[in-house]
């Protein structure tokens, strides 16, 4: 009785996991999403270097920038500064390329974490004070086997300027 018991135990767990695996690639991922700002305080006028982090989960990717294929969606940010302000290049990583089973195609993505990296200015006139930075991540996210509908994710960070 305590192995048939034992089995059935083991059976269930297998299962379960096996469905939460399942369930896990034909969901979409939940990211998780930093703004960093590299200097706690800027100057005016002076380039102040930022980083949007993103956390991809394991089993899936999100299209690159320059992902490749005509048909998939690339991911861009769109960087929404105080009045003023002058926004540098958007750098974004460099992309991994893949071939997939829902596509002939091979496809540039991001896996495990993309860094896109940019820069801004403030004016000089700006008056000392504390500010938002917020970031908008338009992406596609997909499993190996299948692609989510596009989303979007947004970022802040708190942005002081002078004393």
């Amino acid at each position: 009785m305590k192995y048939v018991v034992s089995v059935i135990v083991a059976l269930g767990a297998f299962l379960a996991a096996n469905l939460s695996l399942a369930h896990g690639q034909t969901t979409p991922p939940k990211l998780n999403t930093r703004l960093v700002v590299a200097k706690n305080k800027a100057e005016k006028s002076r380039l102040i270097s930022a980083s949007l982090i993103v956390d991809i989960p394991s089993g899936y990717h999100l299209n690159a920038h320059e992902p490749l294929s005509r048909f998939a969606l690339p991911s861009k940010i769109e960087v929404q500064a105080p009045e003023g302000y002058k926004i540098g290049p958007i750098i974004y990583p460099r992309a991994v390329v893949r071939k997939f089973s829902f596509t002939n195609e091979r496809l540039g993505v991001y896996e495990k974490q993309a860094v896109i990296r940019f820069s801004l200015r403030a004016p000089v006139n700006e008056d000392s004070r504390t500010t938002t930075l917020k970031v908008t991540l338009n992406y596609q996210s997909c499993s190996n086997q299948v692609c989510f509908p596009p989303k979007k994710e947004e970022a802040t960070a708190p942005l002081r300027i002078g004393r």
